[in-house]
């Protein structure tokens, strides 16, 4: 039997992962598979509708208490992550800890994965984790064993933004690179620019970095428009590193009509608001709250947008991005992670400095308003081509699961 194990933190429950609603129907070239989420909660609920070839085994895993920091210590990978930050003069009790705490939190997982019946019939299998994180170490560890019992084994990871970039994890670090990357057999970020970071920083391991591009669904080609003012979309969690206020402080100076759309919500919700309210009459504001996919996806459909605007500090390549770009709407965005990837300046949108000020962005708002009908509808349908070029889910994810299952 060939076996694919999915591991995800919490897909198919609760919030988040959202992507994965596309990529898991085109999953193909195995005989079962199992989506295994790491990292639930006492109260964590199914919200996703998986298709009927797929199963779902949350892992019951068991935390591990202040022995198990001295069993990790046996564990030669743990001595050469401890001594390779000691060469490299990067070594902290702090980090050592997150360390230790990452590699047990992994073990955890490790040690339910293992407890799977299917392993025991499976000839083949694949690991596949979606975030080079805990449970990408979890499956070096499983893979190693499996191979141990003689089954063929794969794992590969993709990478996204919070488990690839070290600068904008906490204390600057992220744990057991060096482990992981010795022992996924491919590691796949979602972005050239993230395949490109790993490269320059583990040279040694360049041949087995590539960029995999996410996709998102076709849900019909529609225009961007703008025959009643600016109805600028945004739609991410309401969070310090999406930098919504700069859009309330763009719009504070605006003098011609627009509409404020965003979609989602977050510990700042009430802040943005608040920042909201001030605005000058010109300017209406609408806030959605969460919304799922397919409704977030129906809205897009149903109402006329003129440009959808994303100012994060960072990224890997936004999905929303890609999702909004499938409807025909121009972009406005950071030049941060890989943005750059899908928003190409003057083509199907602009790009913004990532440290740009509220006034550049207003500027930007502005010239969308004032460009002639053919040069706007030229980036609406920039858009839509560069989205079926590079981010059609059914591409994509088809090339991608011909390749992991070979």
């Amino acid at each position: 039997m060939k076996l694919l194990l999915l591991l995800t933190s919490s897909f198919p429950y609760d919030n988040g992962e959202e992507f994965l609603l596309n990529e898991v129907n085109y999953i193909s070239g195995y005989d079962r598979v199992l989506i295994c989420p790491c990292n639930l909660k006492p109260d964590s609920a199914v919200t996703k509708k998986l298709p009927d070839f797929i199963s779902c085994v949350p892992l019951k895993t068991v935390p591990g208490g202040k022995s198990a920091y001295a069993g990790l210590m046996l564990r030669p990978f743990i001595w050469a992550e401890l001594l390779g930050m000691m060469k490299s003069g990067t070594f902290t009790p702090q980090r050592a800890h997150e360390m230790l705490f990452f590699m047990k939190r992994a073990c955890e997982i490790d040690t339910a994965l293992a407890q799977l019946p299917e392993l025991a019939s499976a000839d083949e299998v694949t690991i596949y984790s979606y975030w080079l994180f805990d449970a990408a170490a979890a499956g070096a560890l499983l893979a190693q064993e499996l191979k141990r019992r003689g089954k063929k084994v794969k794992q590969i990871s993709r990478a996204h933004r919070f488990d690839l970039y070290s600068e904008f994890a906490k204390m600057n670090y992220l744990p057991m690179r060096e482990f992981l990357l010795e022992r996924i057999d491919r590691v796949l970020p979602c972005s050239a620019s993230g395949a490109e970071y790993l490269q320059k920083r583990y040279p040694r391991y360049a041949e087995k970095i590539a960029p995999a591009f996410l996709g998102t669904a076709d849900h019909g080609e529609k225009h961007g428009a703008r025959e009643n003012g600016l109805h600028i979309v945004s739609c991410s969690f309401i969070a310090p590193v999406k930098r919504l206020h700069l859009i309330a402080q763009a719009l504070e100076k605006a003098d011609f009509p627009i509409l404020w759309t965003h979609i989602g919500s977050g510990p700042l919700r009430g802040e943005i608001e608040g920042m909201a309210s001030k605005l000058p009459d010109c300017v209406r504001t609408e806030w959605k709250g969460q919304m799922d996919n397919a409704a977030i996806m129906d809205y897009y459909r149903s109402h006329d947008l003129s440009a959808f605007v994303n100012v994060s500090a960072s990224e890997g390549i936004p999905v929303s991005i890609m999702e909004i770009c499938s409807f025909g709407v121009p972009v406005i965005a950071t030049d941060v992670g890989g943005t750059r990837e899908a928003v190409y300046d003057g083509e199907n949108g602009y790009l913004l400095p990532s440290d740009f000020s509220p006034e550049e962005l207003l500027s930007r708002l502005k010239k969308l308003k004032e460009l002639p009908d053919e040069e706007y509808d030229r980036l609406c349908r920039n858009a839509r081509g560069i989205w079926a070029e590079k981010f059609n889910a059914q591409k994509n994810y088809r090339n991608f699961y011909k390749e992991i299952s070979q």
